[in-house]
């Protein structure tokens, strides 16, 4: 396996030291994306996630299902006439989006995060693709919602669909804390095909300890940067021997290291770079140099307007 190629640039704070374009990306020899779960709720908010969930399937061969659960409390004919509609609804929607080889239309009922588990586990689904959660006035609760249940119990990447065009992904955003987390969401979003023919940059957030240190104690101003700078040097070399030791094939990549840590941090690029694809794990390292953990992840998905890829620890 080739080593992934060394570092072409870094952005920190607001210097704008963009990364050289790299547009060469080889897919994985043996893809493991070979099913596909799909929820939809029926509402707008999941039509982007069928969408999804078609062209992923159509692009990979891999076996869809679109599954919508009723509520197992509403009487035994409105129930019935609840799983009649969806079956016609989701069946005329994927029809339109396109015609995957292998597609199901299922409808289950019961609460809707445990059957979303459940019906992945029983499908060995290597994906799970929902809409967006619906947002509030200001700012949303994201915890306790179907989708925060899912990306915490599932067991397996959960991709949460903002996209209202469907169309591949041409620029990736990867963040890392360099921890194990999230070395294995990035070696998961390239192990399922998910990074095929786009533009790849990993993201790393950056808080200089010592700044901030010698600032408070004055310190004068010129030493202050000294110390930051050889501080950032040190990241810099770090996250490249991360990035090589994930050991990601013929992978070609830029990376940005931006100043402040969590979810602000990331979620103010994300918005400044508009990428189509976010690639996040649902934990991280402790501490003053952690960039998130599983509350940031979420934090993220409840925010950014883009796809969203979270990746659960590897088991």
């Amino acid at each position: 396996m080739h080593a992934v190629r060394a570092l072409s640039g870094f952005l920190i704070g607001v210097s704008m030291q963009y990364c050289p374009e790299i547009r060469h990306l080889t897919r994985s020899p043996d893809p493991m994306l070979k099913s596909i779960l799909v929820s939809s709720d029926l509402s707008t908010r999941s039509k982007p996630a069928v969408q999804r969930g078609v062209q992923l399937a159509e692009a990979s061969g891999a076996a869809l299902c679109v599954l919508h659960v009723v509520e197992d409390d509403l009487l035994e004919d409105r129930m019935r006439d609840e799983i009649r509609t969806a079956e016609d609804y989701l069946t005329k929607q994927v029809e339109g989006f396109g015609k995957p080889a292998t597609c199901d239309v299922a409808v289950a009922t019961g609460h809707a995060f445990h059957v979303i588990a459940e019906e992945a586990r029983a499908r060995e689904a290597d994906l799970i693709i929902m809409g967006a959660h619906r947002r509030q006035f200001l700012r949303d609760v994201f915890v306790g919602t179907t989708i925060e249940r899912v990306t915490r119990t599932a067991g397996r990447p959960v991709l949460m669909a903002n996209s209202k065009t469907g169309e591949r992904w041409r620029k990736v955003f990867i963040a890392t804390d360099m921890s194990e987390t999230s070395g294995h969401a990035a070696r998961k979003a390239q192990a399922l095909g998910l990074l095929e023919n786009a533009n790849v940059t990993f993201i790393h957030g950056f808080a200089p300890i010592t700044r901030q240190m010698m600032t408070h104690a004055g310190i004068p101003v010129e030493r202050v940067h000294e110390e930051a700078e050889r501080e950032f040097q040190s990241t810099r070399r770090e996250l490249g021997r991360f990035v090589q030791d994930l050991d990601l094939g013929d992978l070609n990549y830029n990376a940005r290291i931006i100043e402040g840590v969590g979810a602000d941090a990331i979620a103010g690029l994300v918005e400044q770079a508009k990428p189509d694809l976010l690639v996040i794990g649902t934990r991280g390292l402790s501490g003053v140099r952690r960039l998130f953990l599983g509350s940031v992840a979420q934090e993220l998905m409840g925010s950014v307007e883009i796809d969203v890829l979270a990746v659960p620890p590897q088991a």
